[in-house]
């Protein structure tokens, strides 16, 4: 009766598995290096978006504290 599957002797097989995991290596620091501005540009955009709702937020603050001062101020009270 015979064996099913692929067999290999050893020297092939550890040699084999060399390459692969060399390989697996090199894929995976070549999809990090690519990933890098990809994942910076991200975080730049993200960064721009805070920035201009707090912006936006200081602003109506900013006018809505005018007003007050507008309502109060007895200049303005004619």
């Amino acid at each position: 009766m015979a064996r099913a599957g692929l067999s290999l002797r050893p020297l092939p097989a550890s040699l084999a598995l060399l390459c692969a995991g060399v390989g697996a290596m090199v894929v995976v620091g070549f999809l990090t290096v690519a990933l890098l501005p990809v994942l910076m540009g991200a975080g730049l955009l993200l960064a721009l978006l805070v920035g201009a709702v707090v912006f936006g937020w200081a602003g109506i603050e900013g006018l809505a504290a005018f007003e007050r001062w507008l309502e109060n101020d007895p200049r303005f009270q004619r």
